[in-house]
């Protein structure tokens, strides 16, 4: 019996008459809808009429008229058009459009007498606090003065005057108010994000998405126990507020239901609050919108995991339609769920992947319920559709839909298996009915040709034939080396294993989510060389990677950036070193921004693996030092000036990580490698196919050369068919078969039970040459100053140096743009910053692999550096640093799901606050050297509503001050969270002038 214990159906009516206030909330931002709520009290919409599928409005602000049209294309997710600034300029659900849809369900009653003042001026604001602003403010009251200013009026603007209206305080365009407990807090809620707020000639910014900065968080008897901050928070209204001299920050977003109240509250008065677990992780989405935990152990050793829904499916037939109702449940018990260490949450994607699925199979939109009433879709639904479901669905027929059902006979191919082993396959092709009967090869084809044979046995069932056997067996059967003996196929090594596949598929006949037969691999047993613990799914990988090596001596390993390639490969080679007596030495192939690193990760993971550098100046030395068992690592561009020395050795193993470098099979790089004498070759790349196909072949040209034949056959049997609507899905189909016996891919969703939520990974980079010069000059001329300095008996002089050099010296390691220098600044990226090449690459692979990315930086000309650079590759990003004023309106961009997929962010300005949980990638281009404040940063995208493992990359330069104070924050962390940049250099009073000068020192 199967019980349902969550169940979340899917079902969405299209014909509305109004939209609910809920759907209205949760589609809109906190801050637009309380200016549509502001908007629809002053009284500033003046039409609304449901239609068919939505909405139209009209509102009036000032002398304009906005005029809406609103679809709604899911009960939270609507299209609106406003000619407003906003929507003009990337289509948002603006305040117009919200307020339009508020009035449409509940009309303001119409006023009395309506005075000259209700219709909304367009005034810009200029806003001063008054008085002992602070002290007023925690006494729950205010002064303020408003004077009209010369800008353009913002929707902040708007907002502030739809207050003034509702509250009749619009005197004129010099306005002064006196707040009160009863009028304070929805005044400041209107202020939220306004640019022009000061008090005593000091700008004040109003936020409205802070959080309180827990002290620590454990687990006890079924409780969880919060320890407050150390500074106190005050009460306005129904919301608490922390007061700086510059700042006003609301804690939260979301409202707080009755049962976190309490909580909060004794938080924000400093005390400890306990909050029953159950209560905890049933509002832990909205606790994180109040609440910072990274001070927590507890907490951040959690590991938030997608639980897998029970999809079903209900068929029913009502004479002449066919209906379908998509379901998602959980049987596991209420979610989130705490099971040791991991929590389970309800899986999104999941279910928005089931209903894309069912909806790419029948040619319609991705919702829950469908109508079929084409006769013909609903045959090929009943025959073929259902048969290639995935298997775990939970499918279910009505009486009438299984009456249907069996009026058809459907014939689908078989492969019956003799004798097999590692190398060889025998079989024959067969052809069964869904009821069990083999028909002949022959008889098929006869059926096939005739085109009028509609009934099997003539006159019984209407006979319909699977797209398998035309679309994929003639023509992978063609492409294979195969030959009969005996009435039987033989199939012999990677031909073999497609054989294998194909039977796999045929024998399911569903979809499969996964591709799991790297499983099937024998174990091999982790070299005795290696320090590391390899999770399950990279021994398994480590298997696969040196069971295809030995068997056809090419691979592709694929997997998702994150998930250890580096580590499976060096696993590998050193299992390669020791199955041979002689086994020669080793080549492996780089970006010039991973050459630290792959250094790096040999001396961690094959510490007694000798490595040989050749790039630069002084390589031809290098080369006389190699000896049997060394590795060597070079660039591409270096194997390319250097190929005949290369093409002198015979490697036991070549390596070429980030392969699809070599996708233009004309370029040197590409010819270089192909040409190299190796017995095993391995591409590493998590983005195979980046552009065409034609990036296939060139990695295949290097792992397995003539197996995707001449580069001509290739563009006619699939480069050519995959450009076509009417043939892509089956060259798609026959290429990924080709390949599939050299390639492993695996996504970080596919092995997120054996992730941890957040991988993180320290990138070493190697300084380029222009950088390395700068870096040592500035190094040079900044301990003569400080000596020189202190020789004149100025101690806090010489300290301040050393600070004032330690920042030019991480300049000079994140970018040379950042010094004044226009010689600098023009020079090409790869000389300029090798941090800026790596991000680049780390960015194009992980759009690619449909992944969203944040990046941190302290220096905002270095955002500014990068924002130009992806706008060169064409690119888009979103920026939020200290001038940014439109906090809320930019993560509710980046949240969307065609929202852009960078979001580029100063630590200082979106270290806090923030909920973006569409980004899974997180880059830290410059280490922010408090531990803390980096991990706050991080768990922007690290926390609930999150549904995939976050990829966490720190960019590091080798043998600089950036690898010693990384080496510091291990050794003597208190010194480390002490130099904190939000303060001047001589507030790190931790840090005196000797330890400040040995970072300065080689």
């Amino acid at each position: 019996m199967f019980f349902v214990v969550q169940n979340f159906d899917f079902r969405f009516h299209t014909a509305m008459q109004a939209p609910e206030e809920p759907a209205l909330r949760k589609a809109a931002s906190w801050q637009d809808f309380k200016e549509a709520q502001a908007l629809l009290n002053a009284r500033a919409v003046t039409a609304s009429e449901p239609t068919e599928n939505g909405w139209t409005g009209s509102v009036q602000v000032g002398k304009r008229t906005y005029r809406i049209t609103v679809v709604a294309r899911t009960p939270t997710w609507f299209d609106a058009k406003c000619p407003c600034p906003a929507n003009q300029r990337d289509g948002s659900f603006c305040p117009h459009a919200i307020a339009a849809g508020l009035h449409l369900i509940a009309p303001p009653a119409p006023a009395q007498a309506r005075e000259k003042t209700a219709a909304l001026p367009s005034v810009a604001w200029n806003i001063r606090l008054l008085g002992p602003w602070q002290k007023s403010l925690e006494k729950g009251h205010a002064s303020v003065s408003l004077e009209s200013a010369p800008e353009t009026p913002g929707s902040s603007d708007e907002r502030l005057t739809a207050w003034l209206i509702t509250n009749k305080a619009t005197s004129g365009k010099s306005i002064q108010l006196a707040l009160n407990p009863t009028t304070l807090p929805a005044f400041l809620e209107a202020l939220t994000g306004h640019p022009r707020i000061t008090a005593d000639g000091t700008s004040i910014t109003v936020d409205s998405v802070a959080q309180i900065h827990l002290a620590g968080c454990r687990l006890e008897n079924g409780h969880v126990i919060m320890k407050p901050p150390a500074a106190a928070l005050r009460r306005i209204g129904s919301s608490f507020w922390n007061i700086t001299p510059d700042s006003l920050s609301k804690i939260g977003t979301d409202p707080l239901p009755a049962e976190l109240l309490p909580a909060i509250q004794t938080l924000a008065g400093g005390k400890p609050a306990r909050i029953p677990l159950e209560t905890f992780l049933s509002h832990l989405e909205t606790l994180q919108t109040h609440l910072d935990f990274c001070a927590s152990e507890w907490f951040e050793s959690l590991q938030f995991l997608p639980a897998a829904p029970q999809i079903g499916l209900q068929i029913d037939h009502l004479r002449p339609r066919l209906t379908l109702h998509l379901t998602a449940s959980y049987g596991s018990g209420k979610l989130p769920q705490l099971e040791g260490r991991t929590v389970l949450t309800r899986n999104p994607a999941a279910e928005a992947a089931a209903l894309s699925l069912l909806a790419r199979t029948i040619g319609a939109k991705p919702v829950s319920e469908h109508e079929l009433s084409d006769p013909l879709a609903i045959q090929t639904f009943l025959t073929r559709t259902l048969k290639a479901l995935p298997a775990d669905w939970k499918i279910s027929l009505s009486p009438s839909a299984q009456a249907l059902a069996s009026t058809f006979t459907f014939v689908s191919p078989k492969i019956q298996t003799f004798a097999s082993d590692d190398h060889s396959i025998q079989f024959k092709l067969l052809f069964e009915t869904d009821s069990g009967e083999l028909l002949s090869t022959s008889e098929v084809r006869r059926l096939l040709r005739s085109k009028n044979a509609n009934s099997y046995p003539p006159g019984g069932k209407k006979l319909l034939f699977s797209d398998d056997i035309e679309d994929l067996i003639d023509p992978l059967f063609e492409g294979l080396d195969l030959h009969q003996e005996n009435g039987r196929y033989i199939a012999k090594n990677a031909s073999a294993d497609i054989i294998r596949e194909i039977s796999e598929r045929l024998s399911k006949s569903h979809i499969n989510s996964f591709e799991e037969s790297y499983k099937q691999v024998v174990n091999i047993e982790q070299p005795e060389t290696i320090s590391a613990n390899l999770r399950p799914y990279q021994h398994a990988g480590f298997s696969w990677l040196s069971d295809r090596l030995t068997r056809y001596g090419g691979a592709l390993l694929a997997d998702d950036m994150g998930l250890g390639k580096t580590l499976q490969t060096i696993t590998t080679m050193e299992h390669l070193f020791a199955s041979y007596s002689q086994p020669g030495s080793a080549l492996v192939v780089v970006t010039t921004s991973l050459l630290g690193n792959w250094q790096s990760e040999f001396k961690r993971f094959a510490p007694g693996r000798k490595t040989i550098v050749l790039h630069g100046s002084g390589r031809d030395r290098l080369r006389e030092t190699m000896e049997p068992g060394d590795v060597v690592l070079t660039t591409y561009a270096t194997l390319a000036r250097d190929l005949a020395w290369h093409l002198k050795q015979d490697y036991l193993v070549a390596v070429i990580d980030e392969a699809s470098l070599i996708r233009n099979p004309d370029t040197d790089h590409s010819k270089a490698v192909a040409k190299l004498s190796a017995r095993h070759r391995i591409a590493l790349t998590g983005t195979p196919v980046e552009n065409s196909a034609r990036d296939l072949w060139a990695i295949f040209r290097f792992i397995q050369p003539g197996w995707l034949g001449s580069r001509k056959d290739f563009i006619e049997r699939y480069e050519q068919p995959l450009q076509s609507p009417d043939t892509a899905a089956r060259a798609g189909q026959l290429l990924r078969l080709k390949t599939s016996p050299f390639t492993l891919r695996r996504t970080k969703q596919q092995v997120a039970p054996e992730l941890p939520s957040k991988i993180l990974i320290d990138e070493f980079c190697t300084l380029s040459t222009d950088q390395a010069t700068l870096y040592r000059e500035i190094q040079r001329e900044g301990q003569k100053r400080i000596e020189e300095i202190r020789d004149s008996g100025q101690n806090a002089a010489a300290r301040m140096q050393a600070l004032t050099t330690l920042l030019r010296l991480r300049q000079a390691c994140c970018d040379l743009a950042l010094f004044d220098s226009e010689k600098l600044k023009s020079l090409p990226i790869p000389r300029r910053s090798a941090k800026l090449e790596r991000l680049l690459e780390i960015t194009e692979q992980s759009i690619a692999s449909g992944s969203r990315i944040l990046v941190f930086s302290q220096f905002r000309t270095q955002l500014i550096a990068i924002e130009t650079q992806l706008e060169s590759l064409g690119i888009s990003s979103l920026r939020l640093d200290g001038q940014t004023r439109n906090r809320a309106e930019l993560v509710e961009r980046f949240q969307s799901p065609d929202g852009p997929p960078v979001f580029l962010i100063s630590l200082k300005a979106g270290g806090y606050g923030l909920n973006l949980t569409a980004a899974d990638i997180v880059v830290h281009f410059d280490p922010w050297w408090n531990p803390a404040a980096e991990a706050q940063a991080t768990d922007r995208a690290h926390r609930i509503g999150q549904s995939k493992p976050v990829t966490v990359f720190r960019l590091l330069t080798r043998n600089t001050v950036e690898e010693k104070v990384i080496a510091l924050q291990t050794t003597k962390k208190a010194l480390a969270e002490s130099l904190d940049e939000s303060t001047s250099p001589s507030d790190a009073p931790a840090w005196s002038a000797e330890e400040l000068e040995r970072l300065l020192r080689d």
